[in-house]
């Protein structure tokens, strides 16, 4: 396991690629596919659907990269971290702590950050040709990052940050997820 560390200012931003990829990601693109109607979205943005949800018992090899995230987090940046399938515990949110991305041709992600409660924050990509998008971090300096089917993308909750325009003739599909500090945080939800 051998990461790419960029730096946002003073924040780290790991790039690494998800072992046996062969072995989870067909199966989690198929999991996706069958269920794609059951999508449960959370908010439109520039007239796309921003999030998309599905219970994790209907995407369970999504818990393979998201695993993978929690060792990345604990080995290589020393974040103990909990991952979760569920709502927090005590939430009022109903949508699990993590969703998929699906950007059209021509679609974006608007410039956000993950700051509630999260300990770090993920992005792993299931689907990207060439020109999908890059990943940007809006900070001095700005940092890119290129989407590949595998890579994973680690990073601080609170760094804003986007994906640019989907010039491709194809879906981008991605994973994303929140890490949150161990032990839970139960007071304040």
């Amino acid at each position: 396991m051998t990461p790419e560390k960029l730096y946002v200012g003073d924040d780290s931003v790991v790039v690494l690629d998800v072992p046996d990829q062969e072995s989870w990601m067909s199966q989690l693109m198929e999991e996706i596919s069958k269920h794609r109607s059951g999508f449960r979205n959370s908010h439109k943005i520039n007239g796309r659907w921003e999030n998309s949800y599905l219970d994790i018992d209907v995407v369970p090899s999504a818990k393979i990269p998201m695993r993978f995230a929690r060792t990345v987090a604990t080995e290589i940046l020393g974040i103990k971290s909990a991952l979760l399938f569920e709502p927090l515990p005590g939430s009022k949110e109903s949508l699990p702590p993590f969703w998929f991305n699906i950007a059209k041709p021509g679609e974006i992600t608007g410039l956000h950050d993950h700051a509630n409660l999260s300990a770090l924050s993920a992005v792993v990509y299931l689907q990207a040709d060439l020109n999908a998008g890059n990943l940007y971090f809006e900070k001095d300096p700005a940092i890119e990052v290129s989407p590949e089917p595998g890579k994973i993308v680690l990073f601080p909750p609170y760094l804003k940050h986007g994906v640019q325009k989907n010039w491709s003739n194809e879906e981008r599909i991605s994973l994303a997820f929140n890490l949150f500090p161990f032990p839970l945080p139960m007071q304040n939800l």
